[in-house]
């Protein structure tokens, strides 16, 4: 038998276990909790295993400000693939672990929240002992546990779609987790703006509420995630540089990201290096990733607030800190007001898992698409897309024209399109060349006066197409495709023009603008019919088509130098009208059953613009064409080696030494003498 002063030892010890066991964990930061509990699941990343903050240095800042005491609201603004989703598990990890609440993770569609309750929530439930413990796995019976719907000791969390307003509104949550939020629709279901219904529900938990957004940024119009940063503290995080120490926000220009070319003009990715806005030393790769780990022994792990502020009766950008990060007044040394809302921006150049060589090239493969380009802009920069207006100025463009004619085109060009307009009394038609990497010359813009209810003006519209272009390297290039509009009072003279040359690649077509449902291609897969003849009809996405064209617009070309996309105009022949035409056009976001739709409008009622709309059918001609054919006839071998059967049968072969053909005079059905060049609108 044990003695009394043993089995009262041993009441003690089991006494000091169970309070042991039933005692709160202590206090962490989120940065604390998911270096010590986080574990990272097989399927999710090519880096299993124990979190590591310090292996993403950046993403201190907005970790450490969930426990900033007075702070309510966190909106990251942030490229793809380095913290976004990876935090938003830490912190529903946190609360379920750490401090027991009501969690709300909202994803774009129902779809896409059940989808990241399986593939990404899941695995990291199983992969990490103290969730585990606490979250019963989904397959068990009767544990109140499904795919969307999880229940651990004093707290519930929920994984719903912002397209799903009964979820959005119902029971009220302290923590708000919102992925993706400029995907999120406008509105949700006719109960308003989702992120707002969701949030909403936070509310009665005051200064205990933790609401958290994490998105890329879209367009500079319709970016939630923007709008949502700019209404933060906008923190950004500033690196010292590894040579002269001068501290600085990573900004993507062509003064701090540089690299070499060789002798050929070819880029040179490997040999980039990021350059210090202070002393202008150029950083090694090493020296970059140096420059970020140090992160990690500043006090305020580089994280400043940013956003101007009211002080002592005036105006104060930020310039200095206290150890935290907090702006301070200059003048009387106070901290700067702060209503709660901390806002963070990280771009790939923040990055220890993407080299600057990689991101160097994603930026050189965005040069070919307007949409890459987007992209990088909204994906690695994390920065809203903004429309380039000041190269659109129409004498900015006029003022970039170049010597040549059709009867001169630059060697560069592969092949020839057009696009024409159709108006009650004209035809007006734009001739575009194109070379290497989709680079454009406009060739020529004729405007055909008559009656086009009468046969006459489209014989002449006939005789234009077969007119050939003229390079300066001897070839001769007539139209490979065109693309007419054939909306308006006058489609049945369309199709019937497009009906006997279709074995030309002349269609008929109509604009389509985007709509709530999204952009539209371009060129579209296929054609529809019409309801009476049955002829072919393309719809050109003339949205997008305009969005691409003043991308290309915002392209200064250099003399000499090969531009991919850039728009090249001749010297003589086009007015100043014509540039004015091509630029009538802004985009303007609108607002269609709760969906913002980008679309381009006339910036003045009653303005004309003929040849945008020319520009536009030509640029979905040349979509029309294969693809391969650019590079078929952008061929290496000598002119004199090849043969019929390797170039396109509209392009015709003439001696260099042939003379050039005169320009003709056209007449008008009245019998007026008119330009065959350039100057129709002079």
């Amino acid at each position: 038998m044990p003695s009394q002063s043993m089995e009262n030892t041993l009441k003690l010890r089991l006494r000091k276990a169970r309070a042991e066991a039933l005692r709160p964990p202590p206090k962490l930061s989120l940065v604390e909790w998911a270096d010590a509990y986080r574990v990272i699941a097989k399927q999710n990343s090519a880096n299993p295993g124990e979190w590591k903050t310090s292996r993403v240095p950046v993403a201190y800042g907005p970790m450490l400000a969930l426990t900033e005491p007075d702070t309510q609201v966190i909106s990251m603004m942030a490229c793809t693939q380095i913290i976004k989703s990876e935090m938003l598990i830490n912190i529903a990890g946190y609360f379920i672990h750490q401090d027991p609440a009501s969690i709300l993770f909202v994803q774009p569609t129902q779809k896409l929240a059940e989808s990241f309750s399986k593939e990404r929530f899941a695995p990291t439930r199983d992969a990490t002992p103290v969730l585990r413990a606490l979250v019963p796995d989904a397959k068990s019976r009767d544990s109140g546990v499904t795919i969307t719907h999880k229940e651990y000791p004093g707290g519930t969390l929920d994984f719903v779609g912002a397209n799903s307003p009964v979820d959005l509104a119902s029971r009220p949550k302290r923590v708000t987790l919102a992925d993706e939020i400029d995907l999120y629709p406008a509105d949700a279901g006719g109960m308003g703006d989702p992120l707002s219904l969701a949030e909403e529900r936070s509310s009665t938990f005051k200064k205990r509420r933790k609401n958290v957004r994490a998105c890329s940024p879209s367009d500079e119009a319709s970016s939630r995630i923007y709008r949502e940063y700019l209404a933060s503290d906008q923190r950004r995080c500033f690196v010292a540089c590894p040579h002269c120490g001068h501290e600085q926000i990573l900004r993507w220009s062509k003064e701090t990201v540089l690299w070499d070319k060789d002798a050929n003009g070819n880029h040179l990715p490997d040999t980039v290096r990021y350059h210090c806005e202070g002393c202008g030393a150029g950083w090694s790769e090493a020296e970059r990733l140096r420059a970020l780990r140090g992160l990690v022994h500043a006090s305020d792990r580089g994280w400043r607030q940013t956003r101007p502020f009211k002080c002592c009766g005036e105006e104060h950008i930020p310039s200095e800190w206290n150890e935290a990060g907090r702006a301070l007044c200059p003048t009387c040394g106070n901290r700067a007001p702060y209503g709660g809302h901390a806002g963070f921006h990280v771009s790939k150049l923040y990055s220890t898992r993407h080299d600057l060589a990689d991101v160097v090239r994603e930026w050189l493969g965005a040069q070919k698409s307007p949409d890459k380009l987007r992209k990088f802009v909204n994906t690695a920069l994390a920065d809203v897309w903004k429309e380039r207006v000041d190269a659109l100025d129409p004498r900015a463009l006029a003022g970039r024209r170049e010597a040549y004619t059709h009867e001169s085109a630059p060697e560069e060009v592969r092949l020839v399109v057009f696009g024409a307009d159709t108006q009650d009394d004209r035809l007006e038609a734009t001739f575009l060349g194109y070379g290497d990497d989709e680079e454009v010359w406009v060739l020529r813009h004729e405007v055909l006066f008559g009656d086009t209810a009468k046969k006459s003006v489209w014989d002449e519209l006939d005789a234009l197409v077969r007119e050939p272009v003229y390079t300066v390297d001897g070839r001769m290039l007539v139209p490979q495709a065109g693309c007419i509009d054939s909306q308006g009072h006058r489609g049945e003279m369309v199709h019937a023009f497009c009906r006997e040359r279709k074995n030309r690649r002349i269609f008929a077509t109509m604009g389509r603008g985007n709509d709530e449902r999204g952009s539209k291609l371009i060129w579209p897969k296929s054609a529809s019919r019409t309801k009476n003849s049955g002829d072919k009809l393309y719809a050109i996405g003339v949205d997008t088509a305009k969005d691409a064209l003043f991308a290309s617009l915002a392209i200064i070309p250099q003399e000499g130098e090969p531009a991919p996309r850039a728009v090249h105009f001749p010297q003589d022949g086009l007015s100043s009208d014509y540039f004015v035409q091509l630029t009538a056009e802004h985009a303007v976001t609108r607002w269609k059953n709760g969906v913002p739709v980008r679309k381009w409008e006339v910036k003045e009622q009653g303005a004309r613009n003929e040849a945008l709309d020319c520009f536009v059918y030509a640029m979905a001609a040349r979509l029309s064409l294969p693809t391969k054919l650019n590079k078929r006839l952008a061929a290496s071998r000598p002119r004199h080696h090849l043969r019929r059967s390797d170039v396109s049968p509209d392009v015709i072969e003439i001696p260099p030494t042939a003379p050039t053909p005169e320009p003709v005079l056209r007449k008008s059905a009245a019998g007026n003498p008119r330009r065959g060049r350039w100057g129709a609108y002079t």
